[in-house]
């Protein structure tokens, strides 16, 4: 009997993805740890013209961009000598997004999400406070042009 399953692409869901194993990967050179990444979309706008004569249809066209997609990362502040995002910054290869299962299993990353075209547009330093103690933090907002993201969930 012939078997009407599809083998090779299943979405079962019966595997979904943790999202606090991440790192943010910069020219491909600094690995930086994050405290949390703001959630990010690529959204296009349309205009909808009704046709003429036919009430019941519309026509979807798209509009030109007029702002940029907006990556947020809220990432610890450390001791670096050099800051791999500073202000104004054309990075000349992508952005890329790690998210792992495991902590120790970024060579083999679950999703990757890659960013390109990015400029650092903004950064918010974090709050200094003698009464109590804590971790400094920076959040730096960054513009991209392209976002690609890939799925490897059989690793």
């Amino acid at each position: 009997m012939a078997d009407d399953t599809n083998i090779i692409v299943q979405n079962r869901g019966s595997t979904p993805l943790v999202n606090f194993n991440f790192m943010l990967r910069v020219e491909a050179l600094y690995d930086l740890p994050c405290k949390s990444v703001r959630a990010f979309t690529r959204e296009l706008e349309y205009e909808i013209y009704q046709e003429g004569g036919l009430n019941d249809y519309v026509h979807m066209l798209r509009k030109p961009i007029t702002k940029p997609f907006i990556l947020e990362v809220e990432r610890y502040a450390g001791t670096d000598y050099i800051d791999p995002l500073p202000l104004g910054a054309d990075l000349i290869l992508p952005l890329i997004l790690l998210v792992s299962r495991n902590a120790d299993r970024f060579y083999a990353p679950t999703r990757t999400y890659t960013f390109t075209g990015c400029t650092v547009t903004k950064k918010v330093y974090g709050e200094l406070n003698a009464e109590h103690s804590g971790l400094l933090t920076d959040i730096v907002t960054i513009a991209y042009h392209e976002l690609v993201c890939l799925d490897m969930a059989f690793l």
